[in-house]
């Protein structure tokens, strides 16, 4: 392959996919030292359909959740649309349905990762309005990804009929106005074929309009064996994310959330995390070789980015901009100064300290219902904020840091990177109460601090609680 293929600062090392909206490339950013997927759409014809596409390109781009693919760049030109985005190894779940037949474990994880970024998009008023299965991409590290949000739709506008997909809510199918019951209706969908093994509205693998619209799906109980059912919870919030009517769906994604950690909770320990281990055998090879990239002449031309790509990278940016512009002497003095302060480091990791996050420890003894979102996960993710709060930007690394939080040089791995922080995180509860426990290690130094929490206390009331906490260790 020509080592030399470029889109603006990225270089194209292979295609990854290929499909009727679009390509997706393998890209490496050399000025951030990482991979990056590239989709590249074709743009619709009508300048106010361009326009359309370009503004939901950009929403998207403001959204920042480890649940949802990342995107970095937009970068358009007369005829295309190419997006940069975070590079997720492993494989989406379409091609995980085609080999698997999931475990319960792996349909709750699966379901939940998905609801909970669609609970992110919802705060930014986004729709997905195309959450189908290759649009959830499962990573190397366990955990749910979605992608594709509104782009596909907006630049496919014409093309793309209902009557191509296999997973459509009634209205849009219609053409009525969507919102978040649209998406969940879809997610109702994919449980469903998650359970079941097929498609709840569809014929010889297309979609049934005429079932879709006028007839219920056939009962759980017809497809799956009487020892393979699953909880009464999960079979009812199936039946009601599948209501034609939105007014009859759940209005947001707190109740969805709430049956799947519920479920969660009566499976045993190892089979909630099946996920990883049955999807593994899925994942797509990463090749030495390359294949040869075919980009549009135009884009590759006279594309041009529509975002600061470096917008999150501002101190790298001036520095470099000042290295060239001063003169060579005051550049050296400066730069020594810097090395010896330790502040060249800070700048060149764009301000953002390293924190190495253990496995969190979440231990419930006895019959206690701690609040919905009480996880390992989330107890990461408020000591996260609340150390942040003190530190400013964090880069969190190892076993415990949530997806996507993990910034180092590729072939790192996280235990190589010295982080400046390292955090243990642990819940300890018995039918009484609980015991959150925080240890910061720096410079070998421990120190930890504890918050009794209640369980019958609100999620805002042990997010403070957490949160005193971690300030005792942040002063």
């Amino acid at each position: 392959m020509s080592t030399d293929t470029r889109l603006g600062p990225y270089r194209i090392i292979r295609l990854i996919n290929q499909g009727g909206q679009g390509s997706v490339y393998l890209g490496y950013d050399r000025r951030l030292q990482r991979r990056v997927a590239i989709k590249v759409y074709t743009l619709p014809g009508q300048r106010a359909a361009r326009k359309q596409c370009l503004r939901e390109a950009q929403l998207v781009a403001a959204i920042h959740s480890p649940k949802v693919v990342q995107v970095y760049d937009v970068i358009d030109s007369p005829e295309h649309l190419a997006l940069v985005m975070e590079y997720v190894p492993g494989c989406d779940l379409e091609e995980f349905l085609s080999a698997v037949r999931p475990s319960l474990g792996s349909i709750l994880a699966i379901c939940a990762d998905v609801a909970g970024a669609l609970a992110v998009t919802r705060q930014q008023r986004i729709v997905h309005g195309d959450l189908k299965a290759s649009n959830i991409l499962i990573s190397d590290t366990g955990r749910v990804k979605l992608t594709d949000f509104g782009i596909a739709r907006v630049a496919g506008e014409g093309a793309d009929t209902a009557g191509s997909r296999t997973a459509v809510s009634p209205e849009q199918c219609l053409g009525r106005p969507m919102d978040i019951r649209s998406d969940l209706f879809v997610l109702g969908c994919l449980l469903y074929r998650m359970l079941t093994g097929v498609q709840p509205f569809c014929r010889g693998g297309r979609l049934d309009t005429r079932m879709l619209l006028e007839q219920q799906p056939v009962p759980l109980g017809e497809l799956i064996s009487p020892e393979m059912m699953p909880p009464d919870e999960l079979v009812a919030l199936v039946d009601q994310l599948l209501q034609k009517d939105p007014a009859h769906r759940p209005a947001n994604t707190h109740a969805v959330r709430r049956v799947l950690r519920r479920v969660a909770r009566e499976i045993p320990l190892a089979a909630s995390h099946s996920l990883l281990e049955e999807a593994r055998p899925c994942f797509r090879r990463e090749f030495s070789e390359d294949m040869p990239p075919h980009l549009p002449r135009d884009l590759l031309r006279d594309g041009r980015s529509r975002l600061d790509a470096e917008a999150e990278h501002r101190p790298v940016a001036a520095l470099r901009r000042w290295l060239v512009e001063s003169p060579v002497r005051t550049v050296l003095a400066a730069v020594a100064a810097l090395a010896a302060t330790g502040a060249l480091v800070w700048v060149l990791r764009g301000g953002a300290t390293p924190v190495y996050v253990e496995q969190p420890v979440l231990q419930v003894h006895g019959d206690i219902s701690l609040p919905d979102e009480v996880s390992g996960t989330w107890l990461v993710e408020q000591t996260l904020a609340a150390v942040s709060e003190s530190m400013g930007p964090l880069h969190s690394t190892g076993p415990g840091a949530p997806a996507g939080g993990t910034l180092y040089a590729p072939g790192a791995e996280p235990h190589q990177r010295e982080a400046d922080e390292r955090l243990r995180i642990g819940l300890r509860c018995t039918a009484a109460l609980c015991v959150y426990e925080v240890s910061r290690e720096r410079g070998g130094v421990a120190e930890h601090q504890q918050a009794i929490l209640f369980p019958d206390r609100s999620i805002a009331r042990w997010r403070q609680l957490i949160r005193s906490a971690v300030a005792a260790l942040y002063p």
